[in-house]
C-alpha cells in the first residue's frame, strides 16, 4: 500500500517543500488527509477523499486478495453530521466513533471480518482463501474470525485451506465440500500434471480464471491434457469465470447432478478399460 500522512513522509527526510513540489507536478496525490501515490487506486483515493475509509472487498483488492465480482465500493464511516450524504454507491460497513486502526484502509483480518456479515458465504470463503494462500492471515487468524462469524459462514470457514490458486477454484471446492464430498486442490496426477480440483477419486475440476487459458496454445495444451487423462480412466469438466461467477444458479445444480451420478467415486483404474471401449 502507498499512501502516507504529511508527518510520515516528513519523517523520512523529505522536506515539506518537496512534498508540495510532488504534489504540484503530479508525483504525488493528496487524499483527504492522506498522501498517495500515483499508482494507488483511484476507488481507495475516492473513498479517502470523502472521509470515509475503505473495507470488505474494496480494501481486499488493495492488498492484492482475489477479490469475487461484487458492487459498489465498501466502506467505513464516522457517524455523518446532519445534512452529509455519502455517495450512492457506498456500502457502508457500520458507523464508528473512531477509526480502530491507524491505516487508511482496512488490514486484511478487519476486512475479512467485515465481510462475514456483508458477502454470500461462499464469496467469504474466496477472500478467506486467498488471504491464506497468500500468506496475509494464519490458521490463527481464521479461528477469531470464527468467533465473530454468523452460523452461516461457519461451515465455509472451517474448510478454507489457502490452497487453492484462484477465486473460482475456490468457490467450487468450497461447494463441493459443502456437500461431504472429498475434493482435493492442486493435485498432482502422473501422465496428465497438476490439475486444480480433484472430485472423489477420478473427476477433474479446472476452474478457470478471466486471466488464465485463454488463447489458441492454451486451448490445444488444455484439451491434450484432458485426452490424456480420459486414457488414465479420468473424467474431466472445466468451468470459466462466468460459469462460476455470472452463472453460478445453473453451474451449482450440474455440479450436484454430477456428484449425484457417483461417478467421481470410481477408481480411474477399473474406469479405463471401460471409458476407451
Amino acid at each position: 500500500m502507498t499512501i502516507w500522512t504529511r508527518t510520515q513522509l516528513l519523517a523520512t527526510g523529505l522536506t515539506r517543500r518537496d512534498l508540495d513540489a510532488a504534489v504540484a507536478d503530479g508525483r504525488l496525490l493528496v487524499a483527504g488527509r492522506w498522501i498517495a501515490d500515483v499508482g494507488e487506486s483511484p476507488q481507495v483515493l475516492s473513498v479517502l477523499r470523502q472521509g470515509a475509509r475503505p473495507t470488505c472487498v474494496t480494501a481486499a483488492a488493495t492488498h492484492g486478495l482475489w477479490v469475487p465480482p461484487h458492487s459498489g465500493l465498501h466502506v467505513m464511516t464516522r457517524r455523518p453530521s446532519a445534512g452529509t450524504r455519502w455517495p450512492g454507491d457506498y456500502v457502508t460497513h457500520g458507523f464508528v466513533r473512531r477509526w480502530p486502526e491507524r491505516s487508511p484502509v482496512a488490514s486484511v483480518p478487519l476486512l475479512l471480518e467485515h465481510s462475514l456479515r456483508c458477502l454470500d458465504p461462499l464469496d467469504v470463503g474466496v477472500l478467506v482463501d486467498s488471504a491464506l494462500h497468500l500468506g496475509l492471515v494464519a490458521p490463527a487468524d481464521v479461528a477469531a474470525l470464527a468467533r465473530a462469524a454468523p452460523r452461516r459462514v461457519l461451515p465455509v470457514l472451517a474448510r478454507t485451506t489457502g490452497r487453492s490458486e484462484s477465486g473460482t477454484e475456490s468457490k467450487v471446492r468450497l461447494f463441493v465440500a459443502l456437500k461431504g464430498v472429498d475434493v482435493r486442490p492442486q493435485v498432482q496426477i502422473p501422465g496428465v500434471g497438476r490439475v486444480d480440483l480433484l472430485v472423489g477419486r477420478r473427476w477433474i475440476v479446472e476452474a478457470d480464471s478471466r486471466a488464465h487459458h485463454t488463447g489458441e496454445l492454451a486451448y490445444e495444451t488444455d484439451r491434450g491434457r484432458d485426452v490424456a487423462a480420459l486414457e488414465r480412466g479420468y473424467l474431466t469438466s472445466r468451468l470459466t469465470y462466468a460459469m462460476v461467477f455470472g452463472e453460478w444458479a445453473r453451474t451449482s445444480r450440474w455440479l450436484i447432478s454430477m456428484i449425484r451420478t457417483g461417478q467421481h467415486l470410481l477408481d480411474p483404474g477399473r474406469s479405463r478399460g471401460r471409458l476407451l471401449e
